[in-house]
């Protein structure tokens, strides 16, 4: 056996030995004094752990495989990773013997290893430094024992003999546990990073890697203190930024890779080795995170703003993405930086380089025409200045009053280099204009570039919990708002700022002032990666994106539920007011306008009122007539009006203070509660914000306001209508049967809309709208159908993400606003008043003409990211869960800017650095990786390829002639040429130009390259070439026509498909397009049955579908967002405008006002009252009246025909129609309704359907479905007496008048107008203005 001392050899028969005679404190040693339990050094239980065991075990233990091969580990000095997975026969008695023999290790650093490129096995030197854990013993007498045995019966296995670790590793897979460095459970580690690399297991397999990077000598590895080394050395060394695997180790990366790919390594890093690189790696990009301790004493941390602009700008993926001054787009508009707020409002970026020379704003230059001018805005494509010429004379510089926008490039000295000609000085007239001072940036910015950074700002509500329970956490994220969109989209540039479970929102958003304020003093010194220079960097805010509750609280204002609901403008009042005629005109425009200074005035004005008698109240009636709560300072205005009631309340036998004595202990708190801050710094921060106009920067919010409002709003109602007819199952039918290619809304599941009608989110309502007019167009009153339409016509031009021309845009938005206003007022009166979501929608084409399309102040984008953070807070202790999601955030930020090329300063080499070639190079190589970072590759369909038909049977694609295909019978028909292939594959589908897939039958835009004219067309034929593979040579299609007029019930334009046919390259093909069949003129009527899919697989269950009856008429869904640019290009101009649904406002509006009056008299009189109804005696349609019907005298209720009891017991009736040619003057009468079919004859009961009123020239035209219900019978108005109570709707129809072509209602803008100098972006200028 070996002892301390030196090498002996084991016996011939190792396993005869006595259990004690083998215990020699290199393998097994004595674990207690008493000489009764021994602890294996080679075989650890679990992390570390070893293995102990009474004496009377030794044997067996010994005899086990998994003893014999460690102890063979521990024999060994050199170990090798090879690629041949079993042992040779002529090792396999050495490596048994190695369990007795026992040798002594060398030292050897782990990382030190040799590769064999030829034979592809790489040899690591194991350390075989062996250290004795402390407080171990020997024997009895903590005495080392020895051993008697002959050295001469087993052959020593040689100190630096090569032993293939792959043979030890596949002979047992349950206990792959190997010892290096003193019983180090290395596997495990190894195991758990490698194969995160290898296999792409989530989540960031670079904080895996990185945990190989260890500061202390256990690699990673949890040990117990017993069995640290006394002397161990660090393996942790610095790594030179040269390496490729920066600022990764390159031999930990070597080893890592290695083991992996030989082991099959599993599982993750221990936490402490993740912890520890993660802390490493973050210092040396820069820790983001500090702590905060608000005015009431909450804690909380957030990421500094800094870092993450900073990072923007050094980083390549980012900053060759962003534009660095605001552009004027011409007539359109697209991005952020084309709004008016970046033009005009905000102020301009302060600089701009030129020559090599830096010209900031508001100094004197000259150009290189000896003239001198005064910049004050900058804007790019080409780079262009906007400022004031000035004149040279005796008398002093004379600064023009006209402003000038000239190109940058005529600029030749900066104020700098023409510093000391100036000594004549500036005219009286101009010193408003000019000053001879140098700009206050640039000794700031000690000749750095300054670049002005606008930043979108979202704080929202989000629960920390996977499960349903309610963990609320408000945070706050941002987005650089001078990248595209696009880019914005990404969860890669959506930067957390904070959250916290315990302060406030105004909290946080106090903290995010604060660090937006400091980068701003301070200047935020940044590597512009682009032009490979250090800049410094100005932050600013742009605008507040936050679903409606959260900018109301950011406004100070107190809600939706108050008086004046709106905190853009003073539009509102009492509900009387707003029932009146002039009060409820007042929702369908703009109101005054709020500004933060009237707020702030009267959020002080609480406080004065908060030391005064009454207080509770006076507060409370404040807040009623302003409709201002400030959530910031409301604590401090309770706590004083709580001590107010208690100084003012007499006690007993003690005399009642003063109103003077009251008032002053009031202000002695209050003074204590500032702590020494203003009452301007104790109220919502946001009011006195740099450059942001709180209640005008928080743009309505698209998705909670028109998706998950108006049109939830709708939604519910049609619902409930269509429920309450028995016609969910009809509407479900049709939904079910529509053609959906071309409309990308894949949230169209039929039978989950109609099942959870009352759960629906918002990617279920923004595909609803771009169908429900041809799903329910016979199941609802016409002026639910209209609604319909015209919410269809809002979300499309809403959704806009590129605008052609700004002013046209903005006007016929504004119409439809107008529109949908007045249907909603006819359909639910009420509704308007009550829902201030409604009149949230006459802001948005002032937002959109400020920030650009409605798509950039989206918060979709943000609520996707909420998903992110759940995830940090659900993988946490939460102890400290502010502190541990800034955290987990930070570091991913790390990671992500390293992998991905991003710059950052090396303070031991005094450089900006970047990482090593393979890292940087990792995600191109790794897809799924970069889409874990949120930086998904889409991989693109080439356009003009395609897909031929291949099938189980026939695995052969199928050629066929030229001769035998549709493609040349009109090639005949037209007389062209044939082609000289004569072979081609006949093909299923194609790829179009918008990289989306067309089938045979489909839809389609394309190109005639012939005539130079776009169609829509029908895919009948796809010709695949034989030579250039998947390419398509040929598509035969049949073109449509467009007709006249628009369809005269759905407003949309009508298409017949027509005999011509033409034959075009794949790459002619531009789009998909939605077509729907026109089955209102085709009157389809029949179902028919299909099967099921489950699990794709067909089944045997069925379910019903539209049976389309042969028809050449279709219908143009100009309601559907995917390729609405392509679509609207097509239409001809004479259908470009859809007709208003509402003829008469006003007539529309004084019938609803009068609704609304007769409604409040009879609740008031507990009645019905004639003024309840609209002109024609009909209720509106989404009025459903009372609940509680009169009681009658007898307890036993009589059958009735009448509506008032039929009410009770028969379904809404669905759409009445008026008959083509029918007299719109005629008097609109209650609508038939139904009874329960008559059992036992009865046919003078009957009626044949459809019914027809034999009363005057009106025609009742109802829906075919009605066939499979009870026959209705027809109430003439004789029957009815006096005014109906029935909540059945009745649909009216109305006059269309094509508005005037000088129809513009633009939106009021002087309120926004701003002078603000800026540099800019001119597509197309004049060089005065």
């Amino acid at each position: 056996m070996i002892s301390r001392g030196g090498l002996r050899q084991a016996p011939e028969d190792c396993h005869q030995i006595m259990d004690q005679s083998v215990i020699d404190g290199t393998i097994l040693k004595y674990s207690n004094a008493a000489g009764t339990r021994v602890t294996c050094m080679v075989c650890p239980l679990h992390k570390g752990v070893l293995r102990t065991m009474d004496c009377r075990h030794i044997k067996s233990h010994c005899e086990s495989a998994v003893h014999i091969r460690r102890a063979a580990l521990k024999c060994s000095s050199r170990t090798s990773v090879s690629k041949n997975p079993f042992p040779s026969e002529s090792r396999r008695p050495q490596l048994l013997a190695c369990a007795a023999a026992q040798m002594v290790h060398s030292n050897t650093d782990v990382f030190d290893m040799d590769i064999d490129c030829h034979s592809g096995t790489l040899w690591c030197d194991i350390d075989d430094a062996q250290h004795e854990p402390e407080g171990a013993c020997h024997g009895p007498d903590n005495e080392q024992p020895s051993s008697g045995l002959a050295s001469e019966q087993i052959p020593p296995v040689e100190p630096d003999e090569q032993v293939p670790l792959s043979e030890l590793w596949n002979a047992e897979w349950d206990n792959q546990v190997y010892e290096i460095s003193g019983g180090q459970d290395l596997f495990e580690d190894l195991k758990a990073s490698l194969l995160d690399k290898l296999f792409a297991m989530p989540l960031a397999p670079l904080k895996d890697e990185l945990g190989i990077e260890d500061e202390e000598f256990d690699f990673g590895i949890e040990l117990l203190p017993d069995e640290i080394p006394a002397d161990s050395t660090s393996t942790h060394a610095k790594v030179n930024p040269g390496s490729p695997y920066y600022p990764w180790p390159s031999k930990a990366k070597r080893a890592v890779l290695s083991w992996a790919k030989e082991l099959g390594a599993r599982d993750i890093p221990s936490l402490r080795a993740v912890k520890q690189s993660n802390e490493h790696i973050c210092e040396l990009v820069g820790n983001p995170m500090r702590k905060v301790t608000s005015a009431s004493g909450n804690i909380f941390y957030i990421n500094d703003v800094g870092h993450a602009i900073a990072k923007d700008y050094a980083n390549p993926l980012t900053r060759f993405a962003m534009t660095d001054y605001p552009e004027d787009g011409g007539d359109g508009m697209s991005q952020a930086f084309h709004g008016e707020k970046m033009l005009l409002e905000l102020p301009s970026p302060p600089a701009a380089h030129v020559d090599g020379k830096i010209y900031f704003i508001n100094e004197l230059l000259q150009e290189r025409s000896g003239g001198y001018f005064d910049p004050c805005q900058q804007k790019e494509l080409e780079l262009h200045a906007m400022g004031r010429a000035v004149q040279y004379t005796d008398a002093g510089l004379i600064v023009s009053d006209k402003q000038e926008v000239v190109p940058v490039s005529i600029f030749r000295c900066s104020f700098e280099d023409i510093r000391g000609k100036l000594t004549c000085g500036v005219t009286a007239s101009s010193k408003k204009y000019l000053k001879l001072v140098p700009h206050p940036l640039r000794e700031k910015a000690n000749g750095w570039m300054v670049y002005s950074v606008p930043l979108i700002i979202f704080m929202d509500d989000v629960s920390g919990n996977i499960l349903k329970q309610w963990n609320k956490h408000h945070a706050i994220y941002m987005s650089n708002a001078n990248l595209p969109c696009e880019m914005m989209e990404k969860e890669f540039c959506v930067r957390f700022v904070t959250s916290s479970p315990h302060a406030a929102p105004m909290e946080l958003m106090h903290a995010m002032k604060e660090s937006i304020g400091k980068a701003t003093d301070s200047g935020i010194i940044a590597w512009d990666c682009k032009f490979d220079e250090e800049v410094m960097l100005d932050p600013q805010g742009l605008f507040l994106a936050g679903n409606n509750p959260m900018q109301a609280e950011e406004c100070s204002h107190g809600g939706l539920n108050c008086n004046y609901f709106c905190w853009t403008c003073h539009v509102g009042g009492t509900k009387e007011f707003k029932e009146s005629e002039a009060g409820y005109n007042s929702i369908f425009t703009e109101g005054n306008l709020r500004t933060p200074e009237e707020t702030t005035s009267q959020v002080c004005r609480q406080f004065e009122i908060a030391l005064c008698s009454g207080a509770a109240g006076k507060i409370a009636a404040a807040t009623t007539l302003t409709g201002l709560r400030d959530s910031t300072s409301s604590s401090i205005i309770n706590t004083l009006v709580e001590l107010g009631k208690k100084l003012r309340k007499r006690e007993a036998g003690q005399p009642a203070l003063t109103e003077s004595e009251v008032r002053a202990k009031l202000e002695k708190e209050l003074e204590g509660m500032l702590q020494g801050r203003t009452l301007h710094e104790a109220i919502n921060p946001l009011l006195g914000m740099d450059g942001l106009n709180i209640h005008l920067d928080t743009p309505t919010e698209i998705l909670h306001t028109i998706l998950l409002g108006v049109v939830k709003y709708f939604w519910g109602q049609t619902a409930f209508l269509l429920e309450k007819a028995k016609l969910l199952n009809i509407f479900q039918i049709h939904l079910d049967s529509l053609e959906k290619e071309g409309l990308n809304a894949p949230s169209l599941n039929a039978d989950y809309i109609c099942h959870y009608k009352g759960g629906l989110i918002g990617k279920h309502f923004k595909s609803l709208a771009q169908v429900m007019p041809f799903v329910v167009h016979d199941l609802v009153p016409k002026s639910i159908l209209d609604a319909w339409t015209v919410i269809g016509e809002l979300v499309v031009l809403i959704w806009h993400t590129k605008i052609a021309n700004t002013e046209s845009y903005l006007a016929t938005l504004s119409r439809t606003i107008g529109d949908f206003l007045n249907i909603t007022a006819q359909c639910a009166p009420g509704i308007l008043i009550s829902k201030p979501k409604f009149h949230f929608l006459v802001h948005l084409p002032v937002f959109i003409r400020h920030f650009g399309p409605a798509i950039v102040f989206s918060t979709e984008r943000y609520e996707s990211f909420n998903h992110v953070f759940r995830l940090t807070c659900i993988f946490s202790n939460r102890r400290a869960p502010s502190r541990d999601t800034c955290t987990t955030f930070a570091h991913n930020d790390t990671i992500k800017h390293i992998a991905t090329g991003g710059y950052w300063y090396d303070a031991r080499i005094e450089q900006w650095v970047h990482g090593g070639l393979q890292v940087v190079s990792y995600l191109d190589d790794h897809p799924e990786q970069a889409r874990l970072l949120g930086i998904p590759k889409k991989n693109l369909a080439v356009s003009g390829m395609g897909r031929s038909a291949v099938t189980d049977r026939s695995p052969q694609q199928k050629i066929i002639p030229w001769e035998k295909t549709r493609s040349a019978e009109i090639f005949k028909r037209n007389h062209h040429q044939s082609p000289s292939p004569s072979h081609y594959y006949q093909g299923i589908s194609l790829v179009t130009s918008e990289h989306e897939i067309s089938r045979l039958g489909g839809h389609v835009i394309f190109q005639d390259t012939v005539e130079k004219k776009t169609y829509i067309g029908c895919i009948h034929e796809i010709l695949i070439s034989t030579t250039d593979k998947n390419s398509v040579t040929f598509v035969a299609l049949q073109i449509f026509s467009f007709m006249p007029e628009r369809h005269s019930l759905l407003h949309v334009p009508c298409l017949f498909l027509s005999n011509d046919e033409l034959v075009v390259s794949g790459k002619d093909i531009i789009c998909a397009v939605n077509l729907q069949h026109n089955c209102l003129d085709a009157k389809c009527t029949d179902f028919s049955k299909k099967n099921l899919w489950q699990e794709w697989t067909q089944t045997d269950k069925m379910t019903s579908v539209m049976k389309h009856k042969p028809s050449l008429h279709y219908l143009l869904n100009t309601l559907s967002i995917h390729n609405y640019e392509h679509i609207h290009s097509l239409i001809p101009e004479s259908l470009h405008e859809m007709p208003l649904c509402v003829a008469d406002p006003g007539a529309v509006r004084k019938a609803a006002v009068k609704q609304l009056q007769g409604k409040r008299l009879a609740k008031k009189s507990g009645g019905e009252s004639l003024s309840a109804l609209d002109e024609d005696g009909v209720r509106a349609v989404f009025d459903h009246g009372s609940k509680k019907q009169p009681k009658l005298t007898s307890r036993k209720q009589p059958k009735s025909t009448s509506i008032g009891n039929l009410k009770q017991r028969q379904p809404v009736q669905a759409a009445v129609t008026q008959a083509r040619g029918a007299n719109t003057g005629t008097p609109q009468y209650p609508p038939p309704v139904f009874s329960p079919p008559v059992q036992n004859g009865g046919a003078s009961s009957q009626m044949q359907f459809p019914p027809t009123s034999t009363t005057g020239d009106v025609m009742y035209h109802l829906p075919h479905y009605y066939q499979q219900y009870p026959t209705p019978q027809v109430i003439t108005p004789s029957q009815v007496a006096g005014p109906s109570s029935s909540s059945f709707p009745q649909s009216s129809v109305h006059q269309r008048h094509l508005p005037s072509s000088t129809f513009a209602l633009s939106p009021k803008m002087s309120p926004w107008t701003s002078q603000a100098p800026s540099f800019y972006t001119s597509s197309s200028h004049s060089h005065s203005t």
